[in-house]
């Protein structure tokens, strides 16, 4: 769709509409901005309402109503949208600033991260199962939490902490702390972003500053609080409100259960709720398909995860499957996915659990975009001589079906993204690889792909952002079989393995903590990845490699998924062992095959080395023993007469027994 620079009749009697300002105020705000942000407030309500009627709207303004769907979705950080909205070439200046102030009204209002309580109702509480409607009470619980804690983030270490404990007494289902941690983490969002808003605006204020310049001025300069990379450290007095409030959280989920086994099920749930009617969602799928976006992964991924579910329901009407063909088939990005998500939610009312979870997986990855720079087709990037010339490769290439107007886009993310890599790895020489965007041929599906007989990465364009990581350590891996084994086409992790003595082998062995399994020369069969030496050394990689961008405020989603150690993103990647052996181990393998900075070394092994000061979750892991066990793949702890066996007196002194110890150790920690 073409930029819009001309007058627009609607656009202008919608403006017209907008009534007096009022009722709107901020005592520590300026009378400038409390009449911007009435006028916002107006704006948005007379788009929303005629967003829901059955006329056509003017192309702007359709756009502007899916900004604002983006927004209550939770689809990113409030502000990366702002500046999307404010740089947007489909936009007229005046739409511009009305939807840049209405996007800071409703952050500053709290209306955003909106999570839909049907994506909780799998945390399963007692005798409670999916689909009984038992996801409004969680979502309730954890609301109160993250909002009334004094900082929204020991709110969410809070949550996840007594969620944890949870899981470990099977008063919920195992994935309940990460379902319960994904709402949290949004909420928590939520709460930073409110906080952000108000900086924002009394920061304008006492400038004498445009509030909108100055949110694209902060985003560049990374001072939003909600921007922030989530393994940042909390203070230690949040820390210690988490573990003062976690136990008391998980007592009161325990007790959940009961409540809801005797419950009738809910009344049947009603479609995912949406900001778009059924025709301007229509008009938006057209618009966001006609200006050819790139595909975003976090939104590509969260739906094919949940594919088979959306696509393989029992008792759909024929009408019902096609919309939910079209939903698959036509999300790419954000503005195709709150198009077709609008879509489907008035086509196929049934559809609205899957919905929700599809939703919540999707906003919870696009945190990972929070310190994204804007960019749209037509905007540039560096050319493929210029990468070669900086990075050392040998070349950067496109398959024939990557649209020519995502190629700026790729080739730009990618050098952001090594520049990343590098000022962590300072030593990463990439001189020879080869950097294809399009599939590997004959590799089947693959997020992405290292090619060690040809020294080629494959990074297919819907898939590639928050891969880069894990792809070059598996070309860090291929030098090391080239400098100390002089063999091609091969990782020295493997080769190394499979010399059982070798130096290298015992760090792996540490780095893993289990035998691996190197695949044997000339096998054909598919490789083990949770046991290769190969995936286990890229896997570690990649979270020292989030860490210690993390370190410096930094955060990068086409790098890496990773987001902390709940969130490990939508590859294999597993936060480092507590007792910092893994951590002490990946260390020496850097040592040998890419040796870092000394400050990096040393903090690395300060923060998750032998030596380490174990965090409020690790505190939760080590006490429970949750690190010899995991729930969500279907085991149970050691302990587990706690959940089955013993009479329910027995099973809630066992379960105050456990919580004893988790207060015990934090008093010991923290004194």
């Amino acid at each position: 769709m073409p930029g819009i620079r001309r007058f627009d009749p609607a656009l202008a009697l919608l403006v017209a509409l907008l009534p007096a300002c009022d009722g709107f105020e901020h005592p520590a705000l300026g009378a400038d901005a409390e009449r911007q942000l009435s006028t916002a407030r107006h704006f948005e309500s007379t788009l929303l309402t005629r967003a829901r009627a059955t006329q056509p709207l003017a192309p702007e303004l359709v756009l502007a109503a899916g900004y604002l769907e983006r927004q209550r979705l939770g689809l990113g950080s409030p502000f990366r949208l702002l500046d999307y909205a404010l740089q947007d070439p489909r936009l007229s200046a005046e739409t511009r600033r009305l939807l840049g102030w209405a996007l800071l009204v409703r952050t500053l209002e709290g209306r955003g991260y909106e999570v839909d309580p049907a994506a909780l109702d799998r945390v399963r509480a007692g005798g409670a199962w999916s689909g009984s409607g038992a996801g409004r009470h969680h979502l309730r619980l954890i609301e109160g939490a993250v909002a009334e804690a004094r900082d929204p983030r020991a709110g969410e270490l809070a949550v996840r902490l007594a969620y944890a404990l949870a899981a470990a007494e099977w008063s919920v289902a195992g994935r309940a702390r990460l379902l319960a941690g994904e709402a949290a983490a949004l909420l928590r969002d939520r709460e930073l972003a409110r906080i952000d808003a108000r900086r924002l605006l009394r920061a304008a204020q006492s400038q004498g500053a445009d509030a909108l310049d100055l949110a694209q001025q902060w985003r560049a300069e990374r001072r939003f609080l909600v921007e922030q990379p989530p393994l940042a450290p909390l203070p230690l007095e949040s820390e210690r409100d988490a573990l003062e409030l976690a136990p008391r959280l998980a007592a009161t989920i325990r007790a959940l259960g009961p409540r809801l086994a005797g419950a009738p099920p809910a009344r049947g749930t009603k479609p995912g709720s949406t900001l778009l009617g059924p025709l301007l969602a229509r008009q938006l799928a057209a618009a966001a398909d006609s200006f050819n976006a790139p595909a975003q992964a976090p939104v590509i991924v969260a739906v094919n995860v949940h594919q088979r579910e959306l696509l393989e329901a029992a008792g759909l009407s024929g009408r019902e499957q096609a919309a939910r063909e079209r939903f698959a088939a036509g999300v790419g990005n954000e503005e195709q996915f709150v198009a077709q998500r609008s879509v489907l939610a008035h086509n196929s009312p049934g559809a609205s659990q899957v919905l929700a979870a599809i939703t919540l997986w999707a906003a919870v990855s696009l945190r990972t975009y929070a310190q994204e720079d804007v960019w749209f087709p037509g905007f540039g990037g560096p050319s493929a001589r210029e990468l070669q010339d900086r990075f050392g490769l040998a070349s950067v290439s496109f398959d024939a079906r990557v649209p020519a107007a995502w190629r700026p886009y790729h080739r730009r993310r990618l050098a952001q993204a090594l520049a990343d890599l590098q000022r962590v790895l300072p030593s990463l020489d990439l001189r020879g690889l080869r950097v294809r965007f399009g599939e590997a041929r004959g590799r089947g599906a693959t997020l992405a792909l290292h090619d060690p007989r040809r020294r080629t990465v494959y990074f297919p364009p819907a898939t590639a952002a928050g891969t880069i990581a894990h792809e070059i350590a598996h070309d860090l891996d291929w030098q090391v079989a080239l400098r100390r084994y002089r063999v091609r086409g091969d990782y020295g992790t493997d080769r190394a393995t499979r010399r059982a003595r070798d130096r290298l082998a015992v760090s792996l062995r540490e780095l893993s903590g289990r035998a691996l399994v190197p695949p044997a020369p000339g096998d054909t069969t598919a490789p083990l990845h949770s046991r290769r030496p190969a995936e286990v050394f890229a896997r570690n990689l990649d979270w020292f490699v989030v860490a210690a961008l993390a370190r410096e405020g930094w955060t990068n989603g086409y790098l890496s998924s990773v987001q902390d150690d709940l969130l490990t993103g939508y590859g294999t990647v597993t936060a480092p062992d507590v007792t910092g052996i893994a951590g002490a181990a990946l260390v020496a393998i850097l040592d040998e095959v890419a040796p870092v900075y000394p400050g990096t070394r040393r903090w690395f092994l300060e923060s998750y080395g032998t030596g380490r000061v174990m965090a409020p979750y690790d505190l939760i892991r080590r006490v429970l023993g949750s690190g010899r066990a995991d729930p969500e793949a279907g085991t149970e702890p050691g302990n587990r007469s706690v959940a089955r066996g013993f009479s329910p007196l027995a099973a809630g002194l066992a379960a105050n027994l456990r919580f004893a110890m988790v207060e015990r150790a934090r008093d010991a920690a923290l004194a």
